[in-house]
């Protein structure tokens, strides 16, 4: 007889995936304490049976250091419904955004979602984003073996052309050199979608927005005004 799998595949997806989240928490760790509290075989359907209160007790008994945002991104990523969103969005061929325009990067782990941290996301997505829309550009799956020197070189190769970063966290070292590229980098306090973060900032492009970003538009303030009266 054919001995049943301790963890399902999906299942296996979903725990790296979330353990992403918590960088101070090992993947083997996370695994035994959630056999532990679960029982085998582990499932995604008994993932998205765990409460927020348990897990939070749980990753609190293998690590003090991650913050409730971190265990939230984790749990959510445990507990989504469709699977398939904890995939790499997949791309379109579209026409490039017409007008004045950023190129924004986003880090993350799931679908198109801001819930990665810089230091340890999946992939890296890759936006443009005009007065009235924005469309993905391109998809950067990140290698995660990769640390210190060599993974802050390698992500700022990703980020190259990109004028804006959105993140979930950044550490000061790593803010630093980013900025150094002329790259803005961007902290969201919780894990949002990347369709509501990109809205925003189509608003403040359409709305006056401050000088800062007319100068990443590469234009004045009264050119800004004088293109959305006329349109």
């Amino acid at each position: 007889m054919m001995q049943q799998p301790l963890i399902s595949d999906e299942a296996a997806l979903r725990i790296a995936l979330a353990v992403r989240s918590l960088p101070e928490v090992g993947l083997g760790s996370l695994l035994d304490l959630l056999l532990q509290h679960l029982g085998e075989p582990l499932s995604a359907e008994k993932l998205a049976g765990i409460s927020p209160k348990s897990f939070r007790v749980m990753v609190s008994s293998l690590s003090e250091t991650p913050t409730r945002r971190d265990v939230s991104s984790a749990l959510a990523i445990l507990t989504n419904n469709e699977v398939e969103e904890l995939d790499a969005p997949q791309l379109c061929l579209l026409p490039p955004l017409v007008g004045p325009k950023l190129t924004v990067a986003i880090t993350s782990n799931q679908g198109e979602m801001i819930n990665g941290h810089y230091g340890s996301c999946m992939r890296v997505l890759v936006y443009e984003v005009n007065a009235y829309a924005h469309q993905l550009l391109d998809v950067h799956n990140i290698d995660g073996g990769l640390q210190g020197e060599a993974r802050a070189e390698y992500m700022l190769n990703k980020l190259k052309g990109c004028q804006l970063l959105f993140t979930l966290s950044i550490g000061g070292p790593a803010a630093a050199k980013v900025t150094r590229a002329n790259i803005h980098p961007v902290k969201n306090t919780v894990p949002v979608p990347a369709a509501e973060a990109l809205t925003e900032l189509s608003q403040v492009i359409s709305h006056n927005p401050p000088p800062w970003i007319c100068k990443l538009l590469g234009i004045t303030s009264s050119q800004n005004a004088l293109q959305f009266e006329e349109d």
